[in-house]
């Protein structure tokens, strides 16, 4: 009886042991002191029950915001990564070309690379809203990025048709500062994603090339930025360098008795033999057409191809000593004997 009789919250209630009511319900059912109510059970500590801590630990989300130069410490010991900083002036379509190759990769493979992962897909969906018809937006547009905003990293994961991963970082920095750091060199020191970046693009903006009245100043401009960073150290002689003409959709109208591609391909002929000495190339991207939609999406697979490109290893050449001494200098002229 004892064993199997329910508690009682009367402690002189002897129900446990005679069975019988210390109120004298002979209904033990329709006593209210009958039978301990779950909450008055103690039920000891559940021994599975997830610690806080670890179960915080478990669901904490990524903030996918761009990556802060402290973050890309870490990732950069996980995995191989490639960096490629976007230089240009403020408006030469940097966040556009960022967000094209976001839009290019949710519609499918890029130049052979599919979409696997990002860490920064919330900086990707923000800088492409105002691109979508969902913006309520008359034109497609991508907002600049802001001074205030510092320097950020954007990630991309993407895996190729031999099954490999590739990781991918972009520099994003507003185009005022790299201004600054053009007319005083002393900034330069700052931009430490040109120190990082395995590639670094100069953003070539062909509307500036077709507006007359700031055509030749835009020239000097931009051959003056290039001539900072070489002169100043800022770029590494292993680092890829390149000329990106952006906004080829702006070339279409005649100016001055010829086309504007003419103008176009004069100046790229003109900076590249200037900076002969460096390994200096040029391509073209159409990344957002609005002036001229015929113009379409040009040029995004052949640079992502180069941004992934393996690079081709350079080993020293070595030539065996004239007249050596010692026996261990004339290892190649033994070997040449075997």
């Amino acid at each position: 009886m004892s064993e199997t009789a329910p508690a009682c919250r009367n402690p002189d209630c002897q129900v446990a042991t005679t069975g019988r009511c210390a109120l004298n319900h002979e209904l033990l059912d329709s006593c209210e002191e009958y039978g301990a109510a779950e909450a008055d059970l103690d039920f000891g500590e559940d021994a599975e029950r997830d610690d806080p801590v670890e179960t915080a630990a478990l669901t904490r989300l990524r903030s996918s915001n761009l990556l802060q130069p402290e973050q890309i410490w870490a990732l950069q010991k996980m995995v191989p990564i490639k960096t490629v900083a976007l230089v240009g002036d403020f408006r030469a379509g940097k966040t556009t070309l960022i967000s094209a190759l976001y839009a290019s990769l949710l519609k499918g493979p890029l130049a052979g690379y599919s979409f696997r992962s990002s860490r920064t897909l919330t900086a990707f969906a923000r800088r492409h809203h105002d691109a979508l018809l969902l913006s309520n937006r008359e034109s497609p547009v991508t907002l600049r990025t802001s001074r205030q905003d510092g320097l950020g990293f954007f990630h991309l994961c993407l895996r190729n048709e031999a099954g490999s991963d590739h990781n991918l970082l972009i520099a994003d920095r507003s185009g005022e500062t790299y201004a600054d750091a053009r007319t005083d060199t002393s900034l330069i020191g700052e931009l430490i994603e040109l120190r990082l970046a395995d590639r670094v693009c100069f953003l070539l903006d062909s509307a500036r090339i077709a507006d007359a009245e700031q055509r030749h100043s835009y020239k000097r401009a931009f051959k003056q930025q290039i001539h900072a960073f070489l002169d100043n150290g800022a770029l590494s002689p292993s680092t890829t360098l390149e000329i990106v003409t952006t906004k080829l959709d702006k070339l279409s109208p005649q100016i001055e008795g010829r086309a504007l591609i003419e103008e176009l391909d004069a100046f790229e002929a003109a900076t590249l033999a200037e900076f002969s000495g460096v390994s200096l190339t040029a391509r073209r991207v159409c990344a957002l057409p609005r002036a001229n939609y015929n113009v379409g999406v040009v040029g995004l697979d052949n640079m992502m191809k180069s941004w992934l490109a393996p690079r081709a290893r350079e080993y020293p050449s070595l030539t065996a000593a004239r007249a050596p001494v010692r026996q261990l200098d004339r290892v190649f002229e033994y070997w040449s004997e075997v």
